[in-house]
């Protein structure tokens, strides 16, 4: 059934027609341009009109492409974005003793499936690998073969330590830690500090160390000597207490010899 201008007219608006230049009631769906029906912003690129006249030899028809609304948001992939953390002091350990190198990435994610490991700068002498989910023994330098092991209890976390048996001097210095995630990599510095155990001793505590000794020596030979006086003391006293009574017993002897 055809319809008069006024009729149509009144239908578009009940229906919010836009045409082709999107005026009419939208609302914003952020900066992208993207309209939903609710404000009278005109609508810009990429406006969906949810009502469009039909072409064609009748113009009094009206055909119904929505309701439909694009919203244009950016996408952002966190596929490999994080950063690596390491200690944030030196890590001080004893000759002939154990280190524990902490490293872990931020946020923390499952670290499995990444390639994980540290090298010397600068020469980036390989320290440990792990890599294809195993230890890549083989590409360790030399002076580190069968001294580090990889602690990988928390690795699901992206927390990951290295430790390194029997520290020697030369390990002293820097270190780098890394995450790899396919082509993303991240790194981390730290430093380690090889200390001998007499440097982590106090100088009062060798100086007693060094005097006690000494004082232990005196004071045993002093108690000996003051029991050996003692002893001696006695003795001499019941040596002289029996003179007495012999040189008693002789006078005695004097006065009445028969």
């Amino acid at each position: 059934m055809d319809m008069s201008a006024g009729g149509r007219a009144a239908l578009l608006s009940d229906h919010m027609l836009e045409r082709s230049s999107c005026p009419g009631p939208s609302r914003h769906l952020g900066n992208q341009g993207s309209l939903l029906p609710g404000s009278r912003t005109p609508c810009k690129a990429g406006c969906l009109s949810p009502w469009l006249l039909g072409s064609g030899p009748s113009q009094d028809r009206l055909v119904w492409r929505g309701p439909v609304t694009l919203g244009f948001f950016p996408l952002v992939s966190w596929t490999g974005q994080f950063r690596v953390i390491g200690p944030g002091h030196p890590i001080r350990a004893l000759v002939g003793d154990e280190a524990e190198l902490p490293c872990h990435i931020y946020p923390g994610k499952n670290a499995t499936g990444m390639e994980v490991g540290w090298y010397r700068p600068p020469f980036s002498r390989v320290v440990h690998l792990y890599r294809n989910g195993k230890d890549q023994d083989a590409e360790q330098a030399p002076e580190y073969r069968g001294r580090t092991e990889l602690l990988k209890d928390t690795m699901g976390e992206g927390k990951v330590t290295l430790r390194i048996r029997n520290v020697r001097f030369s390990d002293e210095g820097g270190f780098t830690c890394f995450f790899r995630d396919h082509s993303y990599q991240e790194e981390a510095a730290m430093e380690l500090r090889v200390e001998d155990p007499f440097y982590w001793i106090n100088p009062s505590v060798l100086v007693l160390i060094a005097v006690l000794p000494v004082v232990l020596l005196q004071t045993a030979v002093g108690l000996l000597y003051l029991c050996l006086q003692h002893r001696l003391r006695g003795k001499l006293r019941a040596e002289i207490e029996n003179l007495h009574r012999t040189f008693g017993q002789f006078l005695e002897e004097l006065r009445n010899p028969f």
